[in-house]
C-alpha cells in the first residue's frame, strides 16, 4: 500500500510540474522531488535495515547489539536506521557497520543502489543548472552584441541606454508567439482554443465583442485566432501618431501597463481594458486623431482591421451574427462628434 502511495505521489508531482511555467520554480520543484525520493527510499531501507538487525538469531551478533541500540528509545532507533540509510548515498558511515553476513550482503546491495541513485540525482541537477545557465548566457550575449553594435555606430549614450532597457524588457517580459519554436507544431484547433482564451478576456471589455462572445463564440474564435496578436511596448514607445494613416490598421486593447493619448485639446491617461482606435474596424482610410504613447512597460492585444472585416463579411448573413447595425451606429456617433478621437465610445 505504501509503495502504491509513493507511485501516486509521483504522479501528483508530475502533474504539478507540468503546470509550472517558471524555470526557476520548476528547478526548485525538481529539487523537492529528488529530496522526497531520497527521504522515502531512506525510510524504506532504514526500516529493512532495522528489521534485519533485530531478527538475527540471539547467537549471532547484529549491528543493533554492537551499536548498543537494542535498549535505546524508539525515536533513537528509527533515527539511527534512517541516518545509516541516508549515509549510503554518500559512501556510508563508520558509527554503524554490518556485523553478520546477511547484514553485510544487504549493505552491499544498498550501497550499489545508492551509488547509482546518487549518480542519477547529480546528473539531473547538473543538467537543470546547465540549462538555466545556457538561457542566461544567451541573453547576456545578446545584450553584449547590442551594446557593441550601438558603440560601433556611435549612438548617443542616452539613446543607447533606452534601447538597452527596451531590449532587457523584451527579454524579461511576456513572450510573443513568433519566439516560441514549438508553437507551430501544435494542432491548429488547440492554437485556436489558446488564442480564444488569451484574447477573449481583453475583448470582453467592449460591449459589442462581449455580446459576440456570448451569442456567436464561433465567430470570435476566428477573430482571436486569425486577426489578433500581442504587442509589447516599453515606456516612452510610440504606438501611433496624430495624422497617421496606418498601413496595417489595428484596434488596440490594453492588457497590461499604462499609456497616454494626446490630442490637440487634452491628454488622456489610458489604463488596462481600454479600447483604442476602434474606428479602423468600421471606416475606410482612418487617420489617427491623436498620439498614443506608452508611459510604462505595456502589453496590448491588437485586432487587425482587414482580417476582422474579411471574417465579419463571411458571417454577416448568418442569423446569429451581423455587425452592420453596430457599425452604422458607431459611424453615426463618430460623425456627430465635433472633435473625433481614437478612444472607443463604450468600455465595459
Amino acid at each position: 500500500v505504501r509503495l502504491l502511495r509513493l507511485v501516486r505521489m509521483r504522479e501528483v508531482m508530475e502533474q504539478i510540474t507540468e503546470r509550472v511555467q517558471s524555470d526557476k520554480l520548476s528547478f526548485m520543484l525538481s529539487i523537492l522531488k529528488l529530496s522526497v525520493f531520497i527521504i522515502s527510499m531512506a525510510h524504506i531501507l532504514g526500516c529493512i535495515w532495522w528489521g534485519i538487525g533485530t531478527n538475527e538469531e540471539e547467537s549471532v551478533n547484529s549491528w543493533v547489539v554492537a551499536a548498543r541500540y537494542h535498549n535505546a528509545s524508539l525515536d533513537a532507533q528509527y533515527l539511527a536506521s534512517l541516518h545509516w540509510s541516508l549515509s549510503q548515498f554518500s559512501g556510508g558511515m563508520d558509527e554503524i557497520s554490518p556485523e553478520s553476513p546477511l547484514e553485510r550482503f544487504f549493505a552491499v546491495i544498498v550501497w550499489i543502489f545508492a551509488f547509482m541513485a546518487a549518480a542519477v540525482i547529480v546528473s539531473n541537477l547538473t543538467s537543470s543548472l546547465t540549462q538555466m545557465h545556457i538561457i542566461g548566457g544567451t541573453r547576456s550575449r545578446q545584450l553584449a552584441m547590442l551594446r557593441k553594435y550601438l558603440k560601433q555606430n556611435a549612438i548617443s549614450s542616452n539613446l543607447a541606454l533606452r534601447m538597452q532597457r527596451s531590449a532587457q524588457h523584451a527579454l524579461s517580459a511576456d513572450l510573443t508567439a513568433d519566439l516560441i519554436e514549438l508553437l507551430p507544431v501544435v494542432s491548429e484547433s488547440l492554437r485556436a482554443e489558446m488564442h480564444f482564451e488569451m484574447y477573449s478576456v481583453a475583448l470582453r471589455s467592449h460591449s459589442f465583442f462581449a455580446w459576440c462572445i456570448s451569442d456567436c463564440p464561433q465567430v470570435v474564435r476566428r477573430f482571436c485566432h486569425y486577426a489578433m496578436s500581442t504587442l509589447i511596448f516599453s515606456a516612452s514607445d510610440c504606438v501611433f501618431t496624430k495624422g497617421e494613416s496606418p498601413s496595417e490598421p489595428r484596434m488596440y486593447v490594453v492588457a497590461k501597463g499604462t499609456l497616454e493619448y494626446v490630442t490637440h485639446a487634452e491628454t488622456t491617461p489610458i489604463s488596462e481594458k481600454v479600447v483604442v482606435a476602434e474606428a479602423v474596424l468600421w471606416t475606410l482610410a482612418w487617420r489617427h486623431q491623436g498620439t498614443l504613447t506608452a508611459t510604462s512597460d505595456s502589453k496590448l492585444a491588437a485586432l487587425d482591421a482587414k482580417t476582422f472585416q474579411e471574417i465579419a463579411a463571411r458571417f454577416q448573413d448568418t442569423a446569429t451574427f451581423d455587425a452592420r447595425v453596430y457599425a452604422q451606429d458607431y459611424v453615426a456617433h463618430l460623425n456627430s462628434l465635433e472633435f473625433p478621437h481614437d478612444l472607443t465610445m463604450t468600455n465595459g
